[in-house]
């Protein structure tokens, strides 16, 4: 895999620098409390959130462990 980005990788990081600064405008106009309470619950979500197949993969590691 190259480490060159593309044209590509430049589109979509741009699109995502864009996506924060027009988020974070949107939250500008809550406390920092609530803002904080925001981010919080987004980083919740996403600590907690398994990919497609996790368990199945756990139930393999453990079989592998035990033979």
């Amino acid at each position: 895999m190259s480490d060159l980005a593309t044209p590509i990788d430049d589109a979509l990081n741009e699109a995502s620098e864009l996506g924060r600064a027009a988020l974070e405008a949107c939250l500008d106009k809550f406390a920092p409390d609530v803002r904080d309470a925001f981010w919080n619950a987004i980083g919740l979500y996403y600590s907690t959130r398994r990919h497609p197949g996790a368990e199945e993969a756990k139930g393999t590691e453990a079989e592998a462990v035990a033979a």
